[in-house]
This record gives structure tokens, sequence and C-alpha cells, in this order.
């Protein structure tokens, strides 16, 4: 059994194996597992077998899998080496995974089957090793590494450079070090609610650079099971559920309302649960009150980011729901242990936290990003000071509840008047049928810009959607136009584009 060295995120698997040997660290839904002796031993070995290859402390190893226990290993193993991860979304097109190869200056790749065409095109001929995990080789290269740890990284060297999404522009690399990684597991496992054990139900892709420092390292430091399925399905995972007694899982947006009419059916599959977790998107109050309904206060809603690694800078409780706070079902609750959020002017100054005032959204935190791989500007314009600017805009009451409103960037000035995107959608939400809506600036001669509201709404007229509109809202914040659509672009990472949109 190896020593309990390798860098702080290894820590923990190394001493559960010590403690537990025989507990299942990870399951797939196939019925695959790995305990935490077999996760920790191949940890070491893949490790080892890494740096003999050549690699070195700080070289970056890209990984490119789906929900597969590999993806695990291969992070553990790069944390214990000094190696750098890089996720590739398991979406990507090969052009998409070049970019960000090319801007992180990779040395190596670990790839499944499904993306072996588009690995085919790419130039890889600089890289090495290329790992197939689906190929006869894979299991042989990490047997033939030593079960020993490598030399402990410093805990403010890099463990991860997790790409933004890239929905204008290209993406950049935020630089997740061993610290801030340990500092979010700590907080995320606190507001999340995780207990010692604790058995989760992962349905979102470990392909996202949040996933895997968010959740997945919390519950390995809390001797914990993560059962793996494919991709998300309520069904399957209600199933899962109920099958391993699971105390938490992730709820993406588009299922809530299918998860809430589960729920409303039979909540005895869902019994052991402790908390529900939604993030990522904003979702419409309405249905965030009707999940509350169905489950009990145990839904933990949340904002977070990459620039975060990945975890919570706010989240709500138990006793948020329980103590009916006014509003809550419209804010994503207050910050997160070691955390401060706070609302400042576009000069930087302070704004009144009453709840009214809106203004960007700022933050200090442990877990913070260092910066953006190579974009020094950037990272001074975002992280400098120790303080970082998220871009969104919202509002902070008196109580430290914090209510998002929009990006910055998706703001829309019309006639010197401020208009919020997410306003104009949480009206179209409302309306019986539409499936899910966004609202963009185009511009406009006379007024400087203008709403524009995309909306797939099977069987509704646009004309019924703009009446719900004239009957909500002040006349300045009216779509002039609202198209309807079958379906809105996304890209990757399933943010929605708003740059593809035709604004003509």
């Amino acid at each position: 059994m190896a020593a309990p060295r390798g860098s702080l995120v290894g820590h923990a698997v190394a001493d559960w194996a010590r403690a537990t040997p025989g507990r299942v660290a990870l399951s797939e839904a196939s019925g695959r597992a790995r305990t935490y002796a077999e996760l920790d031993t191949r940890a070491n070995r893949l490790a080892q077998g890494l740096l003999a290859h050549g690699l070195a402390p700080g070289d970056r190893v890209a990984v490119w899998l789906g929900n597969r226990i590999e993806y695990v290993e291969t992070y553990l193993a790069c944390a214990r080496a000094g190696l750098v991860v890089v996720p590739l979304n398991i979406r990507f097109t090969a052009g998409e995974a070049w970019f960000v190869l090319d801007d992180s200056g990779t040395r190596a790749l670990v790839h499944e089957q499904s993306v072996a065409a588009r690995v085919a095109d790419l130039d890889v001929t600089g890289l090495a090793p290329v790992l197939d995990i689906d190929g006869p080789g894979f299991d042989a290269f990490v047997s033939a590494g030593a079960d020993t740890a490598p030399p402990e990284p410093d805990p403010d060297e890099l463990l991860v450079i997790g790409y933004t999404s890239g929905t204008t522009g290209f993406p950049k690399g935020a630089e997740l070090t061993h610290r801030s990684v340990t500092h979010l597991g700590l907080t995320n496992a606190l507001a999340c609610r995780y207990g010692l054990g604790s058995v989760q139900v992962f349905g979102l892709s470990l392909s996202f650079t949040a996933t895997v420092p968010a959740h997945v390292l919390p519950h390995l430091a809390v001797g914990g099971t993560s059962i793996l399925l494919p991709g998300w399905d309520t069904e399957q995972a209600i199933a899962e559920i109920a099958a391993h007694r699971a105390d938490f899982v992730i709820l993406p947006g588009p299922a809530i309302v299918e998860f809430a009419s589960l729920a409303e059916k039979d909540p005895t599959p869902l019994g052991s649960l402790r908390s529900v977790l939604h993030s990522a998107s904003k979702a419409p109050p309405e249905q965030l009150e009707r999940l509350v309904g169905a489950i009990g206060p145990r839904l933990v809603e949340g904002w977070g980011m990459t620039e975060n690694s990945g975890g919570l800078l706010t989240a709500t409780t138990e006793r948020d729901y329980v103590g009916g706070v006014p509003g809550i079902f419209a804010s994503v609750g207050r910050a997160v242990p070691g955390t401060c959020v706070s609302v400042v002017d576009e000069a930087g100054e302070p704004l009144p936290h009453d709840g009214t005032t809106v203004g960007q959204l700022v933050a200090t935190t442990g877990s913070m990003a260092r910066g953006y791989w190579k974009r020094p500007e950037a990272s001074e314009a975002t992280f400098g000071g120790g303080v970082y600017r998220t871009g969104d805009l919202g509002t902070v009451d008196e109580r430290g509840y914090v209510s998002i409103m929009d990006r910055r960037s998706d703001l829309i000035v019309s006639g010197g008047m401020n208009v919020y995107p997410s306003e104009i959608e949480r009206v179209l939400a409302g309306v019986d049928g539409v499936v899910e809506c966004v609202v963009v600036g185009a511009p406009h001669e006379r007024w400087g810009q203008t709403p524009v509201a995309f909306v797939v709404a099977p069987g509704r007229t646009a004309e019924e959607l703009l009446e719900r509109c004239r009957r909500s809202l002040a006349s300045y914040k009216l779509p002039s136009r609202l198209v309807l659509c079958h379906a809105l672009p996304r890209n990757a990472s399933g943010k929605i584009v708003r740059g593809s949109l035709p604004l003509g």
C-alpha cells in the first residue's frame, strides 16, 4: 500500500484506502467499480507511468473522456505527479479540441474510443503519450508503473487549466491550483451538505471543468461513493438514487419540472436524499418553488463558475426554505463559508446591500483561480487585487442574499434605460408551452439597442407571447421582435450561444 503522500488532492484517497480499502469509491451504472484501495494503486501507477514516459511536473495532460472511472483515475494521477489536467469537453469538435491543446501547450492526451475519429483529425505527432483507455495497451501502461506516490507538488502549483465556455470569442483557460481546488472541496462539501460516506448519483458530464473538483473530489474527501451515469436521464437517476440510497444528486435545469413531477407522484425513491443541487444556469422561480414543494427543503440553489475552481460562491440552506425567506426562489442564497460577495458600480465603488441596487457582483475566496493561462491583461482585469470580478449583474440585500440579473455583457441599454434580459425571459418562461427562451440586444437606429426574444414554444403564436409581455412589462422592456424557433444554439457545454442568434 502506498504511503499517504502525493498532492493535497490525492491525500484523501490514500487515507481512505488505508482506513476502508474495500469501500467503493467510484461505480458506473454498468456495474464497473473501483474500491479506494484499487483507485489509490491505479492512480499511483498511472502517475509513475506518465513520469517515466518523459513528462515532468508542470506538463499539461489533456483528458478527453466521458463518464468513465478512468477519468477520475487520470485526474488523480496527474495531481500526484504534479502534472496539469486539461479537460476536453466530450462534445468538442476536433477544431475546438485543437484550440485547447494548442493554447495550453499540451504534452500528452488520454482519450476514449468514442472520440478516436476526432483524434485522428488532429496532428498529435508532438504529443506523447497518446493513450486510448479502450485500447489493449492502457491497462498494461498502468500496470507497468510503480505503486509509490511521486514527490508531493507545492500547493500553489497548477492542477487544472479549465477552459471557459467561450460563448463569445475564444475560450480562456482558468488556472486552478492544488490549494484552490482543496479549498473548494471543503466549502462545497459544507454548502451541499455532504456527510461522511456520502453517496452521490452523478449524471452531468465529468468533462465539464467544474464537475470533478466541485463534486467528485469532495466525495472522495469524505470517503464517499460516486455513481456515474453515462448522461442525465431523470428516470434512471431516480432509480439509481433508490437502489444506492443516495444522499446527493445534481439536477440540471432542463430536468427540474420532470424531476418534480415524478417526485409528486411518488416521493419514496427519493427518501434517502439529503440535498439536491441546482446550479450553473438560472431557473424560473416558479419551477424551483414547485421542486421544493415536491421534495421539501432539500434544494440547494447556488451560483458558481469555472473561475471559482468550478464550485459555489453562494448557496441556499435548508433553513431558507423552512423559514419562508421572502424572495428565496429568485435568490441564489448567501456566500458560502470562506467567501465574501458584494456589489460594486462601474468604477468598482461599493454599492448598498439593499436588495434593489444593481451592480457587478464581486467576490473574494480561497477557491479563486490564480488567473487566465497566458492572458495577463485578462487576468488583471478579472482577478486584480485578489478580487474576482464576476461580470454578473445582481443585487445583495441586507441579510446577504444574492440575486443574479444577467451577465454584464448581456445587459441591453435601450434609449438610456437598462433592460435585463432575464426579466423578459422570466415572463416568457411563465407561459404554458414555452420550452425555453433567450432575449438578446439588437442594434437600433434610434434607441441604440432593442430587445429581441427567441422562443421555443410549440403550439404558441408570437402574438400570444408578445401579449403576455405587454401585460407584464413596461413598454421600454418589450421585445421589438419575437422569433419562434425549433431550438436554441448551444456550445459544447450546453450554454446558449447568444452571438449565433440572427438579429437582422
